[in-house]
C-alpha cells in the first residue's frame, strides 16, 4: 500500500472508496500501471470521460478525450452494465464527436446517472460484490 492509499485508510475510507479514487487517478493519469486488476482498469477508463464531462460538460468530454479513449469508457460502460450510457456515447462517436451535438446530449447524460450520479456508483458496487477478484478484493 502506497502513501496515498494509506492516508485514506486513516481518513476512514472503505475499500470501495479506495478503489473509486485509485481508478479515477488511474484515468487522469491516462493509464493504470500494469498488474492493475480488470475492475480497477475499466473504472479507470469510465471515470476519465466521467470526471470530463462532470468538469466542463459532454461538448468538453469529447474534446478532450481521443476517441480510442470513449471506446474504451464504452466498453467499461457495458461491463458495468450500463448499456444506456454506453449508447449514448456511441451516439456521440457516431455523430463525429460534434462538440455542439455532444453539449446537447448532456442532459441525457445527467438522466441516465440519476441524482448525485448513483447509477454509477451503484454499477460500480455491485460489480464489486459480482466479481471481487476482478477490483482485488479476493
Amino acid at each position: 500500500m502506497d502513501e496515498v492509499e494509506a492516508l485514506w485508510k486513516r481518513a476512514g475510507l472503505d475499500e470501495l472508496h479506495i478503489i473509486w479514487n485509485l481508478a479515477a487517478d488511474y484515468g487522469a493519469d491516462g493509464e493504470a500501471p500494469e498488474g492493475t486488476p480488470r475492475g480497477i482498469v475499466q473504472l479507470s477508463y469510465l471515470l476519465r470521460v466521467y470526471n470530463s464531462a462532470m468538469g466542463g460538460g459532454l461538448g468538453f468530454a469529447v474534446e478532450v478525450n481521443e476517441i480510442f479513449r470513449l471506446k474504451r469508457a464504452m466498453d467499461a460502460m457495458r461491463y458495468f452494465g450500463l448499456t444506456e450510457l454506453a449508447e449514448l456515447v456511441a451516439d456521440l462517436i457516431e455523430h463525429d464527436l460534434d462538440g455542439d451535438y455532444a453539449e446537447s446530449r448532456h442532459d441525457d447524460l445527467e438522466c441516465l446517472l440519476g441524482p448525485q450520479d448513483e447509477a454509477l456508483t451503484t454499477a460500480f458496487r455491485v460489480k464489486a460484490a459480482e466479481r471481487p477478484a476482478d477490483f482485488g478484493l479476493a
